[in-house]
C-alpha cells in the first residue's frame, strides 16, 4: 500500500523535501501508524501540534488510511 505524504511550511524545512511516499503494510492503518512511520524516517521532524488533512479533507490521527490516499500535514496557521 502506498500513500503520498506532503509537507508544509517549516515541516518541509525539517524534512528537507515537499512530498514523499510511504508504503504500509496492506489494508487500512490508522493516520497515527503513518505518523509513527514518519517519525521514525524523519527524527528531526517535531512533535506538533499539526493539523492532519487526508484526500483534501482535515482529519484527526484515527482516522483511518487507506491505500493511494494522499496525507497533508501541515503547522497551525496563525493569522490576524
Amino acid at each position: 500500500m502506498v500513500v503520498k505524504i506532503l509537507f508544509f511550511g517549516i515541516l518541509s524545512g525539517k524534512t528537507g523535501t515537499k512530498e514523499t511516499t510511504i508504503e504500509v503494510s496492506e489494508g487500512c492503518v490508522p493516520l497515527s501508524d503513518i505518523i509513527a512511520e514518519l517519525k521514525t524516517r524523519f527524527p528531526e521532524l517535531p512533535d506538533g501540534p499539526f493539523i492532519y488533512a487526508v484526500n483534501e479533507e482535515q482529519v484527526q490521527t484515527s482516522h483511518t488510511i487507506k491505500d493511494g490516499d494522499e496525507v497533508a500535514i501541515m503547522p497551525p496557521f496563525a493569522g490576524g
